[in-house]
């Protein structure tokens, strides 16, 4: 697994307002094999119009390299760390401009100053 690669994964069980069930994630951190059998991902989920002015989703369109088949968002908010059993197959990628805004996002929601992350 590198960091920005898509992959199928099995997020149940969850609670509340958790995102749920079979879905994509973005992997974001490299090297995590060395140390822990868990990957810090962020789901992608499918695009609702309301979220082009949220800083929070990343859009992304579907293609060749990212394997997605419809315009989908990369949930920045639902950060969160998964074990690698959770995982099942690898899908595509997001390019390293998506991942730069990934980065910026999560600066966001962490009140980091977004200027920091290249």
């Amino acid at each position: 697994m590198k960091a920005g690669d898509i992959y199928w994964v099995n997020l149940d069980p969850t609670i509340v307002d958790e995102i749920r069930k079979k879905r994509p994630v973005v992997v974001l951190n490299e090297g995590h094999e060395k140390h822990l059998r868990l990957a810090i991902v962020v789901p992608v989920t499918g695009w609702a119009s309301n979220w082009a002015k949220n800083p929070f989703f990343v859009s992304l369109q579907p293609d060749d390299i990212n394997g997605l088949r419809k315009k989908s968002a990369i949930d920045c908010f639902q950060l969160r760390a998964i074990s690698h059993d959770r995982f099942m197959e690898r899908i595509g990628a997001i390019s390293e401009n998506e991942i730069s805004l990934v980065k910026k996002a999560i600066a966001l929601i962490l009140d980091i100053d977004p200027e920091h992350c290249v």
